[in-house]
């Protein structure tokens, strides 16, 4: 074995608010060897950001205190350096890439300039004296170490004008700029769409094998943790309850919480987890024809745009009632732009949207069509207003329903409880609520005014694997206890396959495959389908086997298709 490059001994951290002390981490330990990819892994709230930001020097001193412990860098103790020693080693030593690349850039900076202050900020620091073409020469070899070809346009660009895999590209460079030894990927693929997920993985797998580089993984994606860790620490409420190679915790884990979290995944082979059936009625409750959407590009000054390319092409979909209808497909297939229109709340530039047979234009001005549609967002965090607090949260849609404060006060704990939540949480703000309380509150207030039909946008792709499995079991109990139908939007198959009746495969603004569920996983006929299927980190050998066969020329396709 190599020796240790980070060393964590016996930490201990809490964190005190409004007089009253909370211990977070109970005696961590954790070890990071030269060249070595670990691990750390728990749903969210276990401790795993806290641990990494005592790493990195970011944790807030006071309200946080480190009443013992020790944490080691290449043999020197980080917790006893002083400020201008610590940050020596930022970006130098240690480099941190997070988990959404677009909240980690400047949005009005270029790439180039947002890299160039990172080497010269560096270079003041350690006493180096670069000109601006070495620097410049320095950006763009590091853009080809993470496999960014034009390097000129993408130094040139704001990060709005690249794909989020491009953004995460242009981020790992950027924590590779200055040589570090150790590189803490904290979720680097949650943000991100399979196939590219899958491309990151592959970046970080090999820049690890060609430079010698450290990797400290913090994710809840045990899929992605079987394909990229050499070793696996499991946290649970600020302790480290289980340790060890990355096929003995996959293969035989001994804790009974590592099991919960092995058993939360959903498999995308083997026996389903559920059955979902539909209910027999087969009237179709919305129906589109023909359906295209297309955003008119505009020119500059006196120039005339070129034609844009539709979002969503001449799709045809029938919505039967009581079903849950999957829609998957990558960020930019037109996934949610479809939704938008579905509920009224776009126009389509062609084609027809029917709700019980008769077009949505029309039915859109009677009172009761806002009831009847409601949607659950992806983020719960950016849906719920943070300067309300849930009570007055759900009151709005009864409200809009036409309830007065006496009905919407008796029905918001009514509400609360079918969710699974206490009345008690009435009275608090979102902040105030885990990521699993805050979505079961957006679930609340879709159903408040009593809908039929619920579009579910990536309801938990923000949620660890916990957290998302007693998600999708309120889905389903709530949707037999009101014959609800859903619409369930999302880049996760396995999750699909273990949810859904129906499943469409949307690329490029058009369904490529359509079927049952069933069938959709035994044949794979489009080749989109197979590498969105072969993309999926799974957790066993048996899952790895029984995944469909893409080709490179089928991959390329996929991966031109999400980086543009």
């Amino acid at each position: 074995m190599t020796d240790p490059i980070l060393q964590i001994e016996h930490l201990d951290v809490g964190f005190t608010q409004y007089g009253r002390r909370t211990q977070v981490l109970h005696d961590v330990g954790l070890v990071v060897r030269r060249g070595e990819r670990v691990a750390l892994i728990g749903q969210s709230g276990s401790g795993k950001t806290v641990t990494m930001r005592t790493v990195i020097g970011t944790l807030p001193m006071p309200p946080a205190d480190i009443p013992r412990g020790s944490v080691r860098f290449e043999g020197r103790e980080l917790l006893t350096l002083d400020e201008r020693e610590r940050n020596r080693l930022k970006g130098t030593g240690i480099s941190i890439v997070l988990q959404d690349p677009l909240l980690s850039f400047n949005p009005v900076l270029t790439i180039g300039r947002q890299m160039d202050d990172i080497v010269r900020f560096a270079d003041r620091r350690l006493g180096r004296t670069r000109s601006r073409r070495e620097r410049r020469a320095r950006l763009v070899e590091t853009l080809a170490r993470v496999q960014l070809a034009d390097a000129e346009r993408t130094l040139g660009a704001l990060p709005m004008q690249l794909s989020g895999g491009m953004r995460q590209r242009v981020l790992i460079g950027m924590a590779l700029l200055n040589e570090p030894s150790l590189l803490i990927a904290d979720e680097p693929g949650t943000a991100l769409d399979v196939t590219t997920q899958q491309e990151i993985l592959i970046l970080l797998n090999r820049l690890v094998a060609d430079t010698g580089l450290s990797l400290l993984l913090i994710t809840h994606d045990l899929g992605v943790v079987r394909e990229t860790a050499d070793r696996v620490y499991v946290m649970r409420d600020g302790c480290i309850v289980e340790e060890g190679m990355r096929a003995a915790i996959f293969d035989a884990p001994r804790d009974g919480y590592t099991r919960r979290l092995m058993g939360s995944v959903p498999p995308l082979y083997g026996p389903r987890v559920r059955d979902v059936v539909a209910e027999p009625a087969a009237d179709v409750v919305l129906e589109l024809r023909a359906v295209t959407k297309r955003f008119e590009a505009t020119g500059r000054w006196f120039r005339r745009a070129p034609p844009a390319e539709p979002a969503v092409d001449a799709v045809d979909l029938q919505v039967r009632r009581g079903e849950i209808l999957g829609i998957a497909g990558e960020s930019g297939s037109g996934k949610t732009t479809l939704a938008r229109m579905m509920l009224g709340l776009l126009e389509p530039t062609a084609g027809s949207i029917e709700l019980e047979g008769r077009p949505i234009a029309a039915r859109a001005r009677e009172p009761d069509f806002r009831r009847r549609l409601q949607i659950v967002h992806q983020n719960p965090g950016s849906s719920l207003n943070p300067r309300r607090r849930v009570d007055q949260q759900l009151a709005v849609p009864l409200r809009f329903a036409g309830s007065d404060r006496r009905t919407w006060r008796q029905r918001v704990p009514e509400l609360l409880e079918q969710v699974g939540l206490s009345p008690a949480h009435a009275t608090r703000y979102p902040h105030e609520l885990s990521g699993g309380q805050k979505q079961r509150v957006a679930i609340a207030r879709a159903l408040a005014a009593g809908p039929d039909l619920i579009v579910l946008d990536e309801p938990t792709s923000a949620l660890d694997v916990l957290v998302q499995d007693t998600v999708i079991e309120l889905l389903l109990a709530l949707r037999a206890e009101h014959g609800l139908t859903y619409v369930f939007i999302s880049h996760d198959l396995s999750l699909m396959r273990n949810f859904c009746n129906r499943v469409a495969v949307m690329y490029r603004g058009r369904v490529c495959e359509r079927n049952d569920t069933r069938a959709l996983f035994e044949s794979p006929n489009h080749p989109y389908t197979r590498a969105l299927m072969s993309a999926i980190p799974v957790i066993s050998d048996a899952e790895a086997a029984r995944k469909p066969s893409v080709t490179a020329e089928e991959r390329a396709v996929v991966l031109a298709s999400s980086t543009v």
